[in-house]
C-alpha cells in the first residue's frame, strides 16, 4: 500500500526526520511519498507544520477546509510549542489534530502508514 501525504514544512530537520521514519516503513512493506502540491487530489492526508508562519497556516487550514480538492482531508498539524491556547486556535480553524513535534515524533510510524 502507497500513501501519498501532503507535507507542508519549511523545516529541514523535521523533513529530514520524516525521511528517515519513511526508510524504516519502507523495510516494513508500507510505501509513502511526500508531495507539497496543494493541488494533488490524489494525497491521503495533510501534514502542516505550524513553526513557520502560524497566523498563515491558520489561513491555509481554513482554505483546505472551505476549498474544494483538500476540503475532506484529514489535517494533521505540529508544532514545536502549543502553549497559550494555540490547540484550540487551530481546531477552530479546522485541523483534525494538532500535536507537538515531540508528541508527533513517539507516534509517528502509526501515524504515518494509517
Amino acid at each position: 500500500m502507497t500513501r501519498k501525504i501532503l507535507l507542508i514544512s519549511g523545516d529541514k530537520n523535521f523533513k529530514d526526520y520524516l525521511n528517515i521514519v519513511t526508510l524504516t516503513i519502507t523495510k516494513l512493506n508500507h510505501q509513502i511519498t511526500f508531495t507539497d502540491d496543494e493541488s494533488d487530489k490524489y494525497t491521503d492526508f495533510i501534514l502542516l507544520d505550524l513553526d513557520d508562519d502560524f497566523n498563515k497556516r491558520l489561513e491555509l487550514i481554513k482554505k483546505f477546509r472551505s476549498e474544494g480538492l483538500q476540503s475532506n482531508k484529514k489535517i494533521i498539524s505540529v508544532k514545536s510549542d502549543l502553549t497559550g491556547g494555540i490547540r484550540e486556535e487551530v481546531f477552530a480553524a479546522g485541523c483534525d489534530s494538532v500535536m507537538s513535534k515531540d508528541e508527533f515524533r513517539k507516534a509517528a510510524n502509526n501515524i504515518l502508514i494509517y
